[in-house]
Order: structure tokens, then C-alpha cells, then sequence
């Protein structure tokens, strides 16, 4: 799992080089128009009020669409949590129907297997690349072992009926696992992040320029403006993270599903 230099910086850190950058590229571009202002009648102003205005609605646009992918990623992670709870207690619900010995065979290796999950690098803050492969290894590892013990209730005499819906569902399972490993991957390309930080300093040195045209600093407007486009750069770089910042990705049925392995005495090792 490999993280670009980008995303390995810290939002806040990102945003506040942004809002220096953007009160530099203001103070400039007020500068330049103000150079610019005894050499330019209302005709001129007003082509260039229409070209601001134009930047302005492909800086909303790129907003837009940046957001949305952001929130787009943010939403799949989270429904895949839900969606990996709901499939590893349906098979703790049907693990009673297995043999006693292998029912709590596989109670503990779920048990097991729902801890690491808690645990795992893609659901807590602050994970290392290294971390998430040796701990989905580990899962992979649980995983294999509660196959083995179904596949041996399958081949029983008489066989356990229940057997073919567990080894279907821990196939979901483990689909849904590694769902869960390219979301965490999944992020808006770094490009994109790039050409909006270059949006927010082109239309603020605009903005700026036009104020210098027209001999009018407008620092409220400006500075306004800057802090909203500063807050919204940085809830797009926290909903792509979700291990860290403001927003987070809550995992609380996976720990009432642990809560109630732990409640189970068969669960126990």
C-alpha cells in the first residue's frame, strides 16, 4: 500500500500553507492591478470582471467535483463497515447450528478474527502501510482456518447442513475484506488535489487584480473568501483520510459485534 508524498502530510498543514500561499497571491495580484489601474478605462474592467467570473465558476465546478469524490469514498468505507459487521455476525448466528466441537472451533477463530478487525490498521488512525498488510495477512490467515473447519463439518457423516451457506458466506467475507483494503487505497488522485490548490491561488490573485483595477482593496471579501476556500480544501483532504483529522469513519458495529463474542462462553479460548 504505498502513499504518495501528498498523502502523507497533514491536512492542516497542507491548508496552512494554502492560506499563506492564497494572502500572497491576493497582496500580488492587487499590486499588479493597482499598477495596471491608470492604463485602464471600464471597458477593460468589465472584460475582466467577465474572464473573473468565468474562473470563478470552473473553480465551483472543480469544488464540486473534488468534494464529491471525496465524500464518495468516504461513504463506500463506511457502508463497508457496516457490511463486514453484518456478514461476520450472520455467521456467528449460524456457526450453532455446526457439531460442539466445531461449533466452538470456529466461534473462537471468529472471535478472533472480529479483534483483529477491531484492531486492524484500516480501522484506526495513524496506520502504516505495514502495518495493514501484516495485520490483513493475520486475517487471511483467521480466515482460512474457520474454512478449514466448515469444509471438515461439510465432510462429516452426516454432514453439517449449514455448511455450504458458512462457506459461502465466508467467501462474502472475504470479498468484502479486500473491498475494504482497495478503499482504504482509494483516494482522489493527486493530481486533481494539485490542480485545485492551483485554483484557489489562481482565482484569489484574480480577485485581487480586480481589485487593484478598480483602485479597491476589499480585504473583508477577500479574506472571506479565502477561509471559505481554505475550509472546504481541507474537509476534502479529511474525508479522504480516514484514519485521521476531524472526520472520522465510526466502527461501532464491528465492537458490538466483539461485545457480543465476548458475552459468548464458547467464544473463549
Amino acid at each position: 500500500m504505498s502513499q504518495s508524498w501528498l498523502y502523507q502530510q497533514n491536512p492542516i498543514w497542507i491548508v496552512a500553507v494554502l492560506l499563506v500561499a492564497m494572502t500572497i497571491s491576493a497582496e500580488l495580484g492587487f499590486w499588479l492591478g493597482h499598477r495596471w489601474y491608470s492604463r485602464t478605462d471600464d471597458v477593460r474592467r468589465g472584460h475582466f470582471g467577465s474572464v473573473l467570473g468565468s474562473l470563478l465558476g470552473l473553480l465551483a465546478l472543480l469544488l464540486s467535483f473534488t468534494f464529491s469524490m471525496s465524500a464518495n469514498r468516504y461513504d463506500t468505507r463506511r457502508q463497508l463497515v457496516v457490511t463486514d459487521a453484518n456478514g461476520l455476525e450472520g455467521l456467528y448466528l449460524q456457526s450453532s447450528f455446526l457439531p460442539d466441537a466445531s461449533r466452538k472451533a470456529f466461534k473462537q477463530l471468529l472471535r478472533q478474527d472480529v479483534d483483529s478487525l477491531s484492531q486492524i490498521a484500516l480501522l484506526r488512525r495513524g496506520a502504516t502501510p505495514e502495518e495493514a498488510a501484516e495485520l490483513s495477512a493475520k486475517f487471511e490467515a483467521l480466515h482460512g482456518r474457520m474454512w478449514k473447519v466448515v469444509k471438515e463439518s461439510a465432510e462429516a457423516n452426516p454432514p453439517a447442513k449449514i455448511a455450504d451457506a458458512m462457506q459461502k458466506g465466508l467467501i462474502d467475507s472475504l470479498a468484502v475484506h479486500r473491498n475494504r483494503l482497495f478503499a482504504w487505497e482509494s483516494r482522489v488522485p493527486d493530481s486533481i488535489i494539485w490542480l485545485l490548490l492551483l485554483g484557489c491561488n489562481a482565482a484569489i490573485a484574480a480577485i485581487g487584480f480586480a481589485g487593484g483595477l478598480g483602485n479597491h482593496r476589499g480585504l473583508p471579501a477577500r479574506i472571506i473568501v479565502t477561509l471559505l476556500l481554505c475550509a472546504t480544501v481541507y474537509v476534502v483532504l479529511d474525508l479522504d483520510r480516514p484514519h485521521e483529522g476531524l472526520i472520522h469513519i465510526s466502527q461501532s458495529p464491528m465492537l458490538h459485534l466483539q461485545q457480543i463474542l465476548d458475552n459468548d462462553p464458547e467464544a473463549q479460548p
